[in-house]
């Protein structure tokens, strides 16, 4: 084993530091210039306008951003620009790879890049098992310090996050924060709160799925969503009155339909684009959805394909009903 890489002593996330990753979560596509590039500009004004909207913080390089299609000085770059463009709220870069040596140099040049946190979703070929998660998760942890959001997708991995090895990692390792499915086959209600048992206290259980969050997802401390990133103003509003009508005071939650009629409107409106994007291609659809709402960017490198002219006109339609500010 090459101690380069794996060094003996992960490092432990200080007591607070769950607090990045809880609230609202976006996630911004990474714009491209017509080269192919990374628009520098594009990313800026979507990061700065989602955090000036209210957004708690932003994850780039996920799957909305198509961070595993970008090389590592494509990745500097990215990172380096949110950094700059939030202005000290929190940044968080998703570090996942097909290899632990890749994860191991993301995590490496996310915290030299200024990065707030890591989000992870482990994958490989072939689905992996707790024993090889655990130590993926124990070298993030032993080359930074930064804490570290587990990103659980067990449909797209073929692995799913148990309750006991979550336990196993908040207490040993720099893991303070899970994002998980808002909504899977056959789970039943019931998974945040054993989540949040899971991870104590001092952990952050978040939903992802933006149909599900913006049509009444279980009770959760943080919302992870590509959606916010272009609509904040609408989503920010959606989420402040789901934690309002649960009464929450330090523990946001999603848990019914937004009341008032400015933001059950914005409510209604973003599960429409929700259902549009569901119902095409999802990153390219994101990057179509980013062009009708102001924000040019060529479509996602390959293999994702561009929307279609159907999800386009789709998604237009919805776009076309955009409501009113809901402040």
């Amino acid at each position: 084993m090459d101690a380069a890489l794996f060094p003996p002593t992960p490092a432990l996330p200080a007591p607070d530091a769950a607090a990045g990753f809880r609230g609202l979560i976006a996630y911004p596509v990474t714009p491209l210039a017509p080269d192919g590039a990374p628009d520098r500009g594009g990313l800026a004004r979507l990061v700065a306008d989602a955090l000036g909207a209210g957004v708690d913080a932003v994850t780039v390089l996920a799957s909305s951003g198509a961070g595993v299609t970008f090389d590592d000085d494509e990745r500097d770059v990215v990172v380096r620009v949110a950094v700059e463009a939030a202005g000290g709220a929190p940044v968080h870069v998703a570090v996942s790879a097909a290899s632990t040596a890749q994860v191991l140099r993301n995590a490496r040049a996310a915290e030299d890049a200024g990065a707030s946190g890591l989000v992870l979703a482990p994958f490989a070929y072939l689905p992996l098992v707790d024993d090889e998660v655990r130590a993926l998760v124990e070298a993030v942890g032993a080359v930074s310090a930064l804490p570290l959001c587990f990103y659980n997708r067990p449909l797209q991995s073929g692995y799913d996050l148990s309750s006991a090895m979550l336990t196993s990692l908040v207490g040993s390792t720099t893991v303070v924060a899970v994002k998980d499915p808002a909504s899977l086959p056959d789970r039943p209600r019931g998974r945040v709160a054993s989540l949040r048992r899971a991870g104590g206290p001092g952990a952050s259980v978040g939903l992802s799925g933006d149909v599900p969050l913006l049509t009444g997802a279980e009770p959760a401390d943080a919302w992870h969503t590509g959606l916010a990133a272009l609509a904040p103003v609408e989503y920010v509003a959606v989420r402040r009155a789901r934690v309002a009508g649960d009464g929450a005071t330090t523990t946001p939650a999603a848990a019914e339909p937004a009341t008032g009629s400015a933001t059950e409107t914005a409510r209604a409106w973003l599960a429409d684009l929700a259902g549009a994007l569901a119902a095409g291609r999802p990153l390219g659809g994101l990057h179509a959805l980013a062009e009708l709402l102001g924000t040019p960017t060529g479509p996602p490198r390959g293999p994702s394909l561009p929307a279609t002219h159907a999800d386009v006109e789709r998604l237009r339609a919805v776009v076309a009903r955009r409501p009113r500010d809901p402040r």
